[in-house]
C-alpha cells in the first residue's frame, strides 16, 4: 500500500503547517497521508484510528517537544514500537528545538512520572468502582514514562533529517523509498519479461526515440517512465502488431511472442492505478471479523488492476469477444440464480461454478467433501506460486445471492483460498489516472484481439 499514516501533535500550529505541506508533496507523488482530522468522523473511535495507526505499512513522526508530552502522541508510538520492523516503516522528521541531550529527554520521564502519580493519588479519593475505569491511565503514563527513554534513544541513532532540509528537498529523502517500491518491481518485471522474446523486444525498441543515447537506455525502465495509456496505445500495441506479423512463419516464437506482450500491458496497466484509492479502499473494508471486501472498484478493468496491485500479484487478463469488459484471465462470475433460491442452493451452484474454471475436463454434477479439499489445495498453490488469480466477482450494488452473508460466508468457509472480489460499477471516486477510463479498457481490450485481427503489417 502505498499510504502514508502521519503521527503528530496537531494541535500544534507548526506541526500542522509542516503536515499541509507534506500532504501536498505526497498528493504531487500519487501518495495518500492518512490525518487523523480527516479519517475520523463524528462519532468514530479514537482509538480504533491509533491502533490501525500503529500498524501501518508507512508512518511519519512528527518529532516536536510537543509530541512526547501529548498522551495521544505516545500512544500511537507505543503502538508504532509494539508492531516493530521501526527501520522499515517508520519515517521521523524532527521538528523546532527537540534536544538530542540526554539530560534533556529527563525531563519528558519526570514529566510522565509526575502525571502518573498525580493522576493515582487523585484516583486514591474516590471510590473503588469509579477509581478503577480510570486506572488503565495511570498504567499508560507508567509505561510511557518507562518507554521513552527507549524511543528517544531509537530516534537519535537514527539520522531523521530536520524539517526544513525535508521540505527543502519536498520531501524526496523520505517519499523516495516509499514510492520507488512498487514501480521498481514492475521495471524488473517487464526486464525479465523482455529476455524472453527478442523480436518483440526489437520491435520495441525501434520505436524508442531515435537518438543513440536513447536506444542505449533501458527499455524496461523507458516503457515506465511515461503515461502507461500511452505506452500501450502507441508503442506495445503496434509493436506487438509488427512482431506478430513478422513470425506468422514461426509458431514457437509467435506464441512466445504474444505471451510476453500479454504480460507487458497487464503490468504497465498497474500504473495507472491511482494508489489513494487503493489505500481508501482498503481501509474502508468491513472489520476483521466479517468477509473483508478484497477492494472496491469502478470498472472491471479496475478490479482486476486493483486486485493485482493489492495482492502484489502478477495480473493475467482476457477480453472475450463480443463483450464490452476486460477481466482478469481467472476470474470467476457469479453463476445465475432462480428466483427464491436459498443460500445453500446458491453456494452449492457456486462451488460448482468454480470447479469448473479450476478444472473444465473434469464435471461435476455436485462437489463433494474430497473435491472440495482439491479444488481448496489447488487454488492455494496457485495463489502462492503465482501461477493464476482465482477469484469470484461480485457486483456490490446488485442484489444476488451471493452478497448475503450467509453465501459468502459459507464460501470462505469452504474454500478459504478463493478471494471474494466485490466492487462497484459507478459512483465511487475513479481507480484509474488515466484521462477516460472507458478508453483505456477499450485499449487493453483491442490489444487482447490483436492475434485474431489481419497478420499484416500496421
Amino acid at each position: 500500500m502505498v499510504s502514508v499514516y502521519v503521527s503528530y501533535a496537531w494541535k500544534e500550529e507548526e506541526e500542522n503547517r509542516l503536515v499541509e505541506k507534506l500532504g501536498e508533496a505526497c498528493e504531487r507523488r500519487g501518495v495518500e497521508l492518512v490525518r487523523d482530522v480527516e479519517e475520523i468522523g463524528y462519532g468514530e473511535s479514537i482509538k480504533a484510528f491509533m491502533d490501525q495507526l500503529g500498524a501501518a505499512d508507512h508512518i511519519v513522526v512528527v518529532l516536536s517537544d510537543r509530541y512526547f508530552l501529548s498522551r495521544y502522541c505516545l500512544y500511537e508510538l507505543r503502538e508504532i514500537w509494539r508492531h516493530g520492523r521501526i527501520g522499515e516503516r517508520v519515517h521521523p522528521i524532527v521538528l523546532g528545538s527537540l534536544s538530542s541531550d540526554p539530560r534533556e529527554w529527563t525531563r519528558y520521564v519526570r514529566h510522565w512520572q509526575q502525571e502518573k502519580e498525580g493522576l493515582a493519588d487523585e484516583l486514591s479519593q474516590l471510590d473503588a468502582q469509579s477509581a478503577d475505569k480510570l486506572r488503565q491511565f495511570v498504567a499508560d503514563y507508567a509505561d510511557y514514562g518507562a518507554q521513552i527513554a527507549d524511543w528517544l534513544i531509537g530516534f537519535a541513532d537514527t539520522n531523521c533529517l530536520s524539517a526544513d532540509i525535508h521540505l527543502g528537498q519536498q520531501f524526496a529523502a523520505l517519499l523516495d523509498p516509499i514510492v520507488g517500491d512498487f514501480r521498481g518491481r514492475v521495471i524488473g518485471e517487464l526486464r525479465d519479461l523482455l529476455e524472453r522474446s527478442r523480436p518483440l523486444r526489437s520491435a520495441l525498441e525501434a520505436r524508442l526515440p531515435a537518438s543513440a543515447a536513447a536506444r542505449a537506455r533501458d527499455l524496461a525502465a523507458e516503457l515506465c517512465s511515461g503515461d502507461p495509456e500511452r505506452t500501450i496505445s502507441t508503442r506495445l500495441f503496434p509493436a506487438t502488431r509488427a512482431c506478430l506479423a513478422s513470425l506468422h512463419a514461426r509458431p514457437s516464437e509467435l506464441d512466445a511472442a504474444w505471451s510476453v506482450a500479454k504480460s507487458l500491458v497487464a503490468w504497465l496497466s498497474l500504473l495507472a492505478v491511482d494508489l489513494r484509492s487503493l489505500a481508501r479502499a482498503r481501509r474502508k473494508a468491513p472489520p476483521a471479523e466479517r468477509p473483508a471486501f478484497e477492494i472496491v472498484a469502478c470498472t472491471a478493468l479496475g478490479v482486476e488492476v486493483f486486485s493485482s496491485r493489492y495482492a502484489e500479484r502478477a495480473p493475467q487478463l482476457r477480453a472475450d469477444r463480443g463483450k464490452s469488459g476486460v477481466l482478469g484471465a481467472h476470474a470467476i462470475a457469479e453463476p445465475v440464480h432462480e428466483a427464491g433460491w436459498e443460500a445453500g442452493a446458491a453456494l452449492d451452484e457456486l462451488l460448482l461454478e468454480i470447479w469448473r474454471c479450476v478444472f473444465p475436463e473434469e464435471s461435476r454434477r455436485r462437489l463433494e467433501e474430497p473435491d472440495r479439499r482439491r479444488l481448496n489445495a489447488t487454488l492455494r498453490i496457485r495463489r502462492e506460486q503465482r501461477i493464476a488469480h482465482h477469484y469470484v466477482l461480485v457486483p456490490l450494488e446488485e442484489r444476488t445471492p451471493l452478497t448475503r452473508p450467509e453465501v459468502y460466508r459459507g464460501l470462505r468457509d469452504k474454500l478459504p483460498d478463493i478471494d471474494i472480489v466485490f466492487y462497484k460499477a459507478e459512483g465511487e471516486l475513479p481507480v484509474l489516472r488515466v484521462s477516460d477510463e472507458e478508453y483505456f479498457m477499450s485499449i487493453i481490450r483491442e490489444f487482447l484481439h490483436i492475434p485474431e485481427a489481419p497478420t499484416s503489417k500496421p
